[in-house]
């Protein structure tokens, strides 16, 4: 049987901060699964398009925040160079 979390996803971008949760077997691949389902509104909203964003997640390095449990970051910036900012912390599903 394939267990899956619940993770909250955080993106800080160009002075917006969104969250969404997605269920996924790891923090990488919640990740992944979260920008690959991301409404096409929304990122035009953001002023962000998926080809960016999914480099910063495939190529970037996703890091443990020292001092937490269950929660991650990982940073990148566009062509523009404006800074992404993700954070995934797994979530208790109450």
């Amino acid at each position: 049987m394939n267990q899956t979390t619940l993770y909250s996803i955080f993106l800080e971008y160009r002075g917006g901060t969104y969250i969404s949760q997605v269920n996924s077997s790891g923090p990488a691949e919640a990740l992944e699964a979260w920008a690959a389902s991301l409404p096409e509104e929304d990122l035009q909203a953001w002023n962000l398009k998926r080809d960016v964003l999914m480099p910063v997640i495939l190529d970037g390095s996703l890091v443990s925040i020292a001092g937490l449990v269950n929660a991650w970051c990982l940073s990148g910036v566009d062509d523009d160079d404006e800074q992404l900012l993700l954070n995934v912390i797994a979530t208790v599903d109450g």
